[in-house]
């Protein structure tokens, strides 16, 4: 088992979230604004959580994949959610409620979507969360009709606009994309000496990439000393092999894949090409296969955009993270570790957590519903650091307020942060 040295002290999540408002109400519209947490009125959790004569159960339904192609990435994501929840419920994080997750297998088909939507509401979910681009295109409709909060880890940025009863925990992809490449033309790539880097892109059609490669193509327009698009291909979902596109594609400076990386990136260095690869740090989640493909060589000096720090880097939200895996799931944290950073959705769950948190402490445990969850969702704030990582407003349904950029050493088997953390940006209008 991997077992790296953990900070405890600093580890309650009480404390790392010190900063966090309390719930700013009304429903009549006053603004008036509620006290902020200090250390003195934060009770850290213990081990024996306070006595409940009955607590009342809120559930989080999740839209997963089980036996799709999106199967081999999701164990640890689902098993992150859950263990999100568990740590909430066992340090009684939120008095008077004990959280569920409950799972419905989509196969990462967007048909599934709004069956297994009205599947989990129908068994009691509360507010529902989906890991897939797609997901939210399918379902942000009927979010705002039913009024019941959706929780996505991608989206069409169209989704958000006007803002509803969606909530993304990661940046908008228009903001992704425009922040790494902005970042890698000025920092990575030397266009005074090589000129105009050559830019292209794969991905499948659930993962919506299109959007990323907008930002690239803007990005090229406005700079063409540095940069030149050169082309992007949509194959459908499931798609493993690219020949076709590697061969019209050909050999690059850059090349953004697919969220299901290994399979592309085996076609591409097949051909005999060379190149930085540059990913999604939901293509994170792929890393298992990756060295089952013996694929670790090939992806040397590839580039990521991440929310959260890789496994290694000494830091509170890995360091808890490593703590809770290292105490739920000690048979699995090889496993997991190898994955990459699906495990790091237990971040997603804190975020929901403390709406739920926020929500109880705004209305009473017995009173939080899906309309109070919402209706607290403005008010959390994620705080690593000392640094506001993510945060929620009332016109601002995108959580994500920093990303910092990692390089992959291949012979390591790990990742480098290669930049501070660098505010989510939108390309100039």
């Amino acid at each position: 088992m991997i077992q790296r040295s953990v900070k405890l002290g600093v580890m309650v999540l009480a404390v790392i979230l010190l900063a966090l408002p309390l719930l700013t109400a009304c429903s009549n519209g006053d603004e008036t604004e509620q006290p902020t947490v200090s250390p003195t009125e934060t009770v850290p959790p213990t081990d024996t959580p306070t006595e409940q004569t009955e607590k009342v159960k809120i559930t989080i339904g999740n839209l997963t994949d089980h036996t799709g192609p999106g199967a081999k990435a999701m164990p640890a994501v689902n098993a992150g959610l859950k263990d999100a929840a568990r740590y909430y419920n066992e340090n009684n994080l939120i008095p008077g409620i004990e959280v569920e997750v409950l799972e419905y297998d989509t196969q990462a088909d967007p048909s599934r979507d709004i069956p297994g939507w009205e599947w989990l509401k129908e068994r009691g979910a509360d507010v529902i969360i989906g890991w897939f681009p797609a997901t939210a295109l399918s379902l942000a409709a009927r979010a705002n009709m039913d009024e019941f909060p959706l929780f996505v880890s991608n989206c069409d940025p169209d989704v958000l606009d006007p803002p509803g009863y969606v909530f993304l925990s990661s940046p908008t992809l228009n903001l992704h994309g425009w922040t790494k490449i902005k970042w890698i033309m000025e920092n990575h790539w030397d266009y005074e000496t090589n000129g105009p880097a050559r830019v292209g892109g794969v991905c499948w059609e659930t993962d919506t990439h299109y959007v990323i490669w907008d930002q690239f193509e803007k990005y090229a327009e406005m700079y063409p000393e540095r940069m030149e698009w050169v082309r992007g291909f949509t194959t459908p979902t499931s798609t493993m092999s690219f020949t076709t596109e590697v061969q019209q594609l050909g050999e690059l400076d850059y090349v953004s894949v697919p969220n299901a990386m290994p399979f592309f990136i085996r076609d591409y260095v097949k051909a005999g090409y060379e190149t930085t690869f540059i990913g999604t740090d939901s293509a994170m989640s792929w890393f298992r296969l990756v060295g089952d493909m013996k694929l670790w060589p090939d992806i040397d000096g590839m580039l990521f955009i991440s929310l959260t720090e890789w496994w290694t880097e000494d830091a509170e939200f890995p360091n808890l993270i490593d703590q809770i895996l290292n105490d739920y799931r000690p048979d699995q944290v090889e496993e997991f570790m190898a994955q990459g950073t699906g495990y790091n959705s237990v971040g997603n769950g804190f975020q929901i957590l403390e709406g739920i948190r926020f929500a109880a402490e705004a209305v009473g445990p017995e009173n939080v519903d899906s309309q109070a969850i919402y209706e607290a969702m403005p008010s959390v704030k994620m705080v690593w650091d000392g640094l506001q990582r993510q945060s929620y407003g009332p016109e601002k349904r995108g959580s994500a307020d920093l990303l910092a950029i990692y390089e992959v050493n291949g012979s390591t088997r790990d990742l480098i942060r290669v930049s501070d953390w660098l505010p989510v940006e939108s390309a100039p209008e």
